[in-house]
């Protein structure tokens, strides 16, 4: 465990796992997450900046929420969000489904080609003379 200086509030906290906020600020955000949510529940047509004057959430925790996936909008909200790869709208995270499967893909092929590599290793390592051990009690003086 560290202890480190919490991003919101500058309190020193002991840090074990998650964002670096303390648990204080990390309760007052996940109250504002009820508000926001409870809000958008009621009133799913509203925009972000009505949102954020009705909850007192700023915009950019409501947006933290969206890309994190803790909350979704409907596809005909004005609140928007952007895919960081295509630009592509989408209701809820950091990238839409073409490019989440495109980078799993990715992440796929470079799995194979590193366990290739080791693969490749450990048999160019099996080819090589070995050293090998005498017990003690088989040495003749």
């Amino acid at each position: 465990m560290d202890v480190k200086v919490c991003k919101n509030c500058k309190k020193i906290f002991q840090y074990i796992a998650g964002p670096e906020i303390c648990p204080r600020c990390k309760q007052l955000e996940e109250d504002m997450f009820q508000k926001v949510k409870t809000y958008l529940r009621e009133n799913p047509g509203e925009s972000m900046h009505v949102v954020s004057e009705e909850t007192e959430v700023s915009v950019t925790l409501i947006e933290k929420f969206l890309r994190q996936g803790r909350l979704e909008v409907s596809p005909d909200s004005p609140i928007t969000l952007t895919c960081e790869m295509c630009g592509r709208k989408i209701t809820s995270g950091r990238f839409c489904s073409n490019c989440k499967g495109e980078l799993t893909n990715h992440l796929n092929e470079a799995k194979k080609a590193l366990s290739n590599q080791k693969s490749e290793k450990t048999s160019a390592a099996d080819t090589r003379e070995k050293m090998r051990f005498l017990k003690s009690d088989s040495i003749r003086r």
